[in-house]
């Protein structure tokens, strides 16, 4: 039997979140090179909260209401000749908070031109608080460019360790241009979002973990500055913007058709390349 420990750790890495640390260049690591990167942002939390004299409450449906707080105490035993029950409802106001994002990414050059490709290159990311944490697995193939543009660009397929009705899986395009030692890159992410735990309540009830899917688009664009090959210093920083579109909410069940329709998000991320 496994530790209640591990249990729990694996319980962390299996919410299966979008992660937001796209820092995928499109350019690829020689055979046997590996690269070892953190990330640092923020992560945006959501919560219903009703003003004073309601109480949040759910339907059937999980469509949740603010409810006076006076309409509890009444019923149909307390009530006189011609009087109304009080229940006025309102819908609640989303509120939000932001806190600190990591991550960590180890990526290793597999093999150099394999048929039509450049190079082969895979690795692992995990990044928390997500919901609650997201661990993902890729493989990336580089794409043939004209050497004279100076650029570079791939194509990447992954999963993400879903909780337990499904996984996650994505599609990522990217590209860069060189500027020296440095580069401009920009890259897409297509991802049939797992089911979330918020989605599974419903499943406890009915004893089978039904699947509720989303597709999620993001966008990001930065800057991959390579440094000094100085002692204890890292050997690359690159800070980044990514949108992304629609917004699931981590740690609620929120809809997304009641958040605003796109979250931006920066990062930084920095590492060493061995």
């Amino acid at each position: 039997m496994a530790r209640p420990t591990s249990a729990f750790a694996a319980f962390l890495v299996t919410g299966c979140l979008y992660t937001t640390h796209h820092f995928n260049s499109g350019r690829l690591l020689e055979p046997g090179k590996t690269a070892v990167t953190v990330g640092m942002g923020r992560e945006k939390l959501y919560s219903e909260n009703c003003p004073e004299g309601f109480s949040l409450t759910h339907d059937a449906q999980g469509a949740p209401s603010c409810l006076n707080q006076g309409s509890r105490y009444l019923n149909q035993d307390l009530l006189g000749p011609g009087d109304i029950p009080d229940t006025s409802a309102i819908a609640p106001n989303i509120g939000s908070q932001n806190l600190p994002k990591f991550s960590l990414s180890y990526r290793l050059g597999v093999r150099g031109p394999w048929g039509p490709f450049t190079g082969v290159e895979m690795g692992w990311l995990i990044e928390a608080p997500t919901n609650p944490g997201t661990v993902e697995f890729d493989l990336k193939l580089g794409l043939p460019f004209n050497a004279k543009y100076r650029a570079h660009h791939s194509l990447s397929a992954g999963w993400g360790v879903g909780m337990w009705a499904d996984n996650s899986y994505f599609l990522e395009y990217a590209a860069s241009r060189d500027l020296g030692k440095h580069a401009l890159y920009a890259n897409y992410r297509f991802t049939w979002l797992a089911t979330q735990p918020s989605d599974l309540d419903s499943s406890f009830n009915n004893w089978k973990f039904t699947s509720h899917r989303r597709y999620v688009n993001q966008a990001a664009l930065g800057l991959y500055l390579k440094m000094p090959e100085w002692i204890l210093v890292p050997d690359f920083f690159t800070p980044q913007i990514i949108f992304t579109f629609p917004v699931v909410a981590p740690f609620t069940t929120i809809a997304s058709e009641r958040l605003e329709p796109y979250l931006m998000n920066f990062n930084l991320g920095f590492g060493w390349d061995f």
